[in-house]
């Protein structure tokens, strides 16, 4: 199959997911070339990724499972039935379940239930030339994103904050607590998810740290995030009033990618 049309099978399951069954989507799913199957399963919403991931076997489900950042593995989990949740929890490799343990113990539309815990972080003492080395290695083994490098103190507590371009264009010699901002913009952990909605909206940041009580910073949530949950909230809404074209051939006769186009039609009008 040429790129050009592997590309038109994705926009077009992408069109009539909202009124596709859930043996429907799995099988667009796996139409679709492998990396472009995982793209489209990180975008989806938390409760169609669990929708899709219960379907398969255990293999898959544990393939599926481990390409999620822990927030959104936390996010599937809390989306599942109650009797699933244990067996997706133990798919995940011993360092992501303890992190994903963490994040369920908040509840979903809390900041702390929002967060991702893996952040860049750096100390205030470090040169520019060790944060920016540091950062590397970090950046290859556990970070999702960069947008913002908080620094902590030895405790894990708040110092600053500083952006990925400051960091980069700072003197090589000068030190993290240098160039770093003291006046950063937080969220508590127990923050509901309209009260954080507003604070970015308010601040325009791509990512605001989560703190505890004692300001020790627990992950963050990014702009990302918040775009999930709105998403989610108006997919829900969309299923309940969706509407399919008339199929002319029997519903079991026809190809999948033409029910596909006949149900995703009404959506591209």
């Amino acid at each position: 199959m040429q790129a050009r049309e592997r590309s038109l099978l994705a926009v077009e399951l992408q069109e009539a997911w909202p009124v596709l069954s859930p043996e429907e989507r799995l099988e667009g799913l796996r139409f679709l070339p492998h990396a472009e199957a995982e793209d489209f399963l990180l975008a989806l919403p938390a409760r169609d990724q669990s929708e899709v991931i219960l379907q398969t076997s255990a293999g898959e489900r544990r393939s599926w499972m481990r390409l999620l950042p822990p927030d959104d593995a936390a996010d599937v989990i809390q989306a599942s039935p109650e009797t699933e949740r244990e067996s997706l929890l133990a798919v995940l490799d011993e360092p992501t379940r303890k992190e994903v343990a963490a994040l369920l113990a908040y509840k979903e539309d809390e900041a702390g239930g929002l967060m991702n815990p893996r952040y860049a972080r750096l100390r205030p003492d470090m040169s520019v030339d060790e944060a920016i080395t540091y950062l590397r290695r970090q950046a290859r083994e556990r970070l999702e994103t960069i947008y913002y490098v908080y620094v902590l103190d030895a405790g894990q507590r708040l110092l600053g904050v500083i952006t990925f371009r400051e960091l980069f264009s700072a003197p090589p010699d000068k030190t993290v607590r240098d160039i770093m901002h003291t006046d950063v913009v937080t969220a508590h952990e127990e923050m509901d998810q309209e009260a954080l909605s507003r604070l970015f909206a308010a601040h325009n940041f791509l990512a605001i740290p989560v703190l505890d009580d004692e300001r020790h910073v627990k992950g963050i949530v990014t702009v990302d995030d918040i775009v999930d949950v709105v998403q989610e909230e108006a997919t829900e809404d969309i299923q309940k009033f969706g509407g399919m074209e008339a199929l002319d051939a029997p519903y079991l006769d026809i190809g999948f990618w033409t029910m596909v186009r006949k149900r995703g039609g009404w959506l591209s009008a």
